[in-house]
């Protein structure tokens, strides 16, 4: 699918469409398509024509979602996708790919509540960035002074 569409991907960048999108999305649309293409064809979907709603499900919820892009960004990938789905089906490079205007449409509820406010996404594994300090483990400053009688009276 990637090799498919990366002239189409090309080609959406310079469309009326493209210029319609929000300005941080523009920048990394590109790059965003490529992505979404290239894990379609790591699922079986190497061609448009093998693209099912499971695919587009798994790639949109799974990989799509923890990118490593702004949280807004990520949260407008459905219109991104929309946009370039229509701009497909419009053009009539792929017009059945006006039927997956209709699959985003469907999951971008399912897509949006996959995030926390902190923009990380649920289903991960969250991994505190810190360890817990009793009031008798030495301080974690450094001192090598008790954490009760060093910088536990910091907190409260």
């Amino acid at each position: 699918m990637d090799s498919d569409f990366n002239s189409l991907i090309d080609e959406f960048a310079s469309s009326q469409q493209f210029l319609f999108l929000p300005g941080e999305l523009k920048e990394n649309a590109t790059a965003l398509l490529a992505s979404f293409t290239h894990a379609c064809a790591k699922r079986n979907a190497p061609t448009p024509d093998d693209l099912t709603p499971t695919i587009f499900d798994d790639v949109l919820l799974n990989h799509i979602a923890q990118l490593d892009v702004p949280l807004d960004v990520r949260r407008k990938v459905p219109e991104l996708l929309s946009a370039f789905f229509g701009y497909l089906a419009e053009s009539g490079h792929y017009p059945p790919a006006g039927a997956w205007v209709d699959w985003v449409k469907e999951l971008d509820g399912k897509y949006q509540a996959k995030f926390r406010n902190d923009g990380s996404v649920k289903g991960e594994t969250f991994k505190k960035k810190y360890t817990d300090v009793n009031r008798n483990d030495p301080c974690p400053c450094g001192s090598g002074k008790k954490f009760k009688k060093c910088c536990m009276g910091l907190l409260g």
